[in-house]
């Protein structure tokens, strides 16, 4: 089998981006609407992407949340299928390599704190919905991908090589 990929096909939710993108730097933005009655409050990210920038900085990847530290808040759960697990990136460019590295290492922390082996994370269904922004931090294009972690990895090699491809041939013009 392979992913499913939707260009496109969703909007990341108000407020969930960085003021200001870098170009080296992968973002991990919320998924989630704010509960309850709250209104100009920040989106959610789910509980399982807390520790994600930090056990990227560890591995010296260009990791972090879009929202600053003190407006995170993060939504506990217990009502999905705890295999299903989804993330939302944000980056300037499909074509960085550090994009990859993070989808690869969200699956390896998903493997640890739930006890399964690489293998077996590799194999679960996963979600990641990623926005390439401009340099004003607007959404240029979405994209999401779902299948299972080897799966998604895959197709995320698949669109950096047609995105660098593109990008040769505006230069070679």
């Amino acid at each position: 089998m392979t992913a499913k990929v939707t260009i496109g096909g969703w909007t990341p939710l108000p407020g969930s981006l960085p003021a200001q993108g870098e170009l080296d730097k992968v973002y991990v933005i919320p998924t989630r609407k704010p509960g309850g009655e709250a209104t100009g409050d920040f989106p959610h990210y789910t509980d399982n992407v807390r520790y994600l920038p930090k056990e990227a900085r560890a591995a010296d990847l260009p990791v972090e949340f879009s929202i600053p530290e003190g407006s995170r808040k993060y939504l506990q759960e217990f009502s999905i299928d705890p295999e299903m697990w989804s993330l939302g990136l944000a980056l300037l460019t499909m074509t960085s390599d550090w994009l990859i590295l993070t989808v690869g290492l969200f699956i390896e922390m998903r493997s640890k704190s739930q006890g399964w082996t690489s293998k077996e994370a590799h194999e679960l269904p996963l979600k990641v919905s990623i926005v390439k922004m401009d340099e004003s931090s607007s959404v240029s294009e979405t994209y999401e991908l779902e299948g299972t972690g080897t799966e998604v990895l895959e197709a995320l090699r698949i669109l950096k090589k047609e995105e660098s491809s593109k990008k040769k041939d505006k230069r070679g013009k």
